[in-house]
């Protein structure tokens, strides 16, 4: 029978490419490969050994599997993959707070009582504005 393996080719926040190397035997059918996570799934019957999905949701696991049928036997593997989540870079203008001169060092204690308030206050929005 086949044996095969999956593997990663290229891997974005949005995006899953990957393809698989079959050794000995012969296939019987077309491959199946299949994605799952979430309310994403995707099926597509293949002749070639490699495929993306693409659309997908940022930082999010998916379980990816191919199966083919040989000798009358339906031969299958399957791998977990998170997309990347994606990265934001921006400033923030903090206009309710008096600036210390200690907050342009980040080592000092000043900097990360700011750092902590600060963070929390964020994710407190975050969370209610969800």
């Amino acid at each position: 029978p086949i044996t095969f393996s999956i593997r990663l080719q290229n891997l974005t926040s949005t995006m899953i490419q990957f393809s698989w190397k079959p050794q000995g035997g012969t296939r019987d059918s077309p491959y199946r490969v299949h994605l799952r996570g979430g309310s994403h799934e995707m099926k597509r019957n293949l002749n070639e050994t490699h495929t993306a999905f693409e659309n997908l949701l940022s930082d999010h696991e998916y379980q990816i599997s191919v199966e083919v049928s040989t000798c009358s036997k339906n031969i299958s593997t399957s791998l977990a993959v998170r997309t990347a989540a994606e990265v934001f870079n921006g400033t923030t203008r903090i206009t309710n707070e008096v600036f210390k001169s200690e907050y342009q060092n980040k080592s000092s204690k000043a900097f990360k009582e700011f750092e902590t308030k600060f963070i929390e206050e964020v994710f407190c929005l975050g969370i209610l504005n969800q």
